[in-house]
């Protein structure tokens, strides 16, 4: 027996329907992204380890559990693997071609497939895509609220307005480790309770026990971050001020937000600002983007001390959240014929109409008329063209609104100007 194949165990093919979608949301973020003067980047699938162990953090679960290995061709290959996720990549192309040294200030834009080890389930698969924006070389926490603000833009734009921003902040890297210290001596007296790896976490970095998902040790977390110990206490007066003013930034700018002191993200390189998007018609994996700020990642990639901010949508996510993966995609018009010696005139018909712009196209399969009507009404197509030998032969042609199941005659001479008109108004026939 022939062996079927089948994809890869969280992967997604996208269909026809979904694929159209997903350049729509593509386009969208694209012209979005110009408006607010982030430049586009296309970088390589592949990356060193290194990027992401030194950026992201040895203890999270991406470097401990989810990264894609590429076995090595030789002893001297470098740990190459599927990148995970897009801000590092981004920091290490923005080092490597030295741009701090043409500019003091960068924007950058990207959209594409990014890969983790995860247990696929609804909502995460192990090749997924991601929207992004990176800006470099400000502290600014109006480039907190650009950042932000970019991100609510660009669902608005693709439709989703089911969403909750939630926010918190980390402060500079003594309150995070300030931060860290008071959750390990708290926790510390609970670590029996704890889960096996939120054991060890307590030991190597306390600050991802914030991410399980165990739901004991999620209650365990949120019940330090409430806690009268931890409060807001370790964020430095600098630090503090600046959250208060982001906050009032947003209540001006009238961005409804949830404070959310549990909120960390699970990569280590976030300092001060994190954010995340949430939709409830997603379930339990409810998140469709996140962000925030990461001031020292430049300078632990071996570059200058540079302040940066970013973010990244989920687009599998986004297009869940819309639930419009099943949308038809149909031609404007279809070309029927009734005999097999009108063919090459439909097809000379076709080109015509194609090279004025009109989405149209016709029947390869030798259906009949009838057939070819119902393929049409199937398909969802708004407009059909009937040639019919007696009709053709006085120089005339059908054309038929679906719809309203009306039609009437037009000369073939004036065809793709009555076509253009009834596709543009949407109206066709009376």
């Amino acid at each position: 027996m022939i062996k079927t194949y089948k994809s890869i165990r969280g992967t997604y093919d996208f269909s026809p329907a979904e694929t159209y979608l997903f350049n729509q949301i593509a386009e969208k973020a694209r012209h979005i992204f110009a408006l607010y003067g982030y430049d586009e980047i296309i970088l390589p699938f592949l990356e060193e380890e290194g990027v992401f162990i030194r950026s992201v953090g040895e203890t999270t679960d991406i470097v401990e559990k989810q990264i894609f290995r590429i076995a090595k061709r030789s002893e001297t290959d470098s740990d190459i693997v599927l990148r995970p996720e897009g801000t590092a990549q981004v920091v290490r192309y923005y080092l490597e071609h030295a741009l701090y040294k043409q500019s003091d200030f960068n924007k950058f834009s990207y959209i594409g497939a990014m890969f983790r080890g995860e247990r696929p389930q609804k909502g995460r698969l192990r090749q997924f895509h991601h929207i992004g924006a990176e800006a470099m070389g400000s502290d600014s926490i109006f480039l907190d609220a650009e950042m932000i603000s970019l991100s609510l833009k660009l669902l608005d734009e693709i439709g989703i307005t089911e969403r909750k921003l939630n926010i918190n902040t980390l402060g500079c890297q003594a309150d995070k480790e300030k931060f860290m210290s008071l959750l390990k001596k708290d926790l510390s007296a609970r670590r029996n309770e704890l889960c096996p790896d939120c054991q060890r976490r307590l030991l190597k970095n306390p600050l991802r026990i914030l991410d399980c998902k165990q739901e004991h040790c999620k209650k365990i977390a949120v019940s330090f971050c409430l806690s009268e110990t931890s409060g807001k206490t370790y964020l430095c007066k600098d630090c503090d001020s600046k959250f208060q003013e982001l906050l009032k930034l947003f209540k001006s700018s009238n961005i409804d937000y949830v404070y959310n002191p549990c909120l960390v993200r699970g990569l280590d390189y976030y300092t001060n600002t994190v954010f995340e998007i949430t939709s409830s018609s997603l379930g339990s994996q409810d998140a469709i983007g996140a962000g925030g700020r990461y001031n020292n990642l430049i300078k632990n990639l071996g570059g200058p001390d540079i302040p940066a901010c970013g973010f990244a949508l989920g687009v599998e996510r986004v297009m869940l959240a819309l639930n419009k993966s099943q949308a038809q995609i149909a031609p404007d018009v279809f070309i029927a014929v009734t005999g097999e010696n009108l063919r090459d005139e439909s097809f000379k018909m076709l080109q015509v109409l194609r090279a004025a712009n009109v989405h149209c196209d016709m029947d390869y399969c030798a259906k009949s008329l009838k057939g070819q009507l119902r393929y049409a009404e199937k398909k969802g197509i708004n407009f059909v063209l009937i040639v019919a030998e007696e009709e053709y032969s006085q120089g005339f042609v059908i054309l038929k609104n679906m719809e309203a199941s009306s039609q009437e005659k037009i000369k073939i001479g004036d065809l793709t100007e009555v076509v253009r008109g009834v596709v543009a108004d949407g109206e066709g026939i009376a």
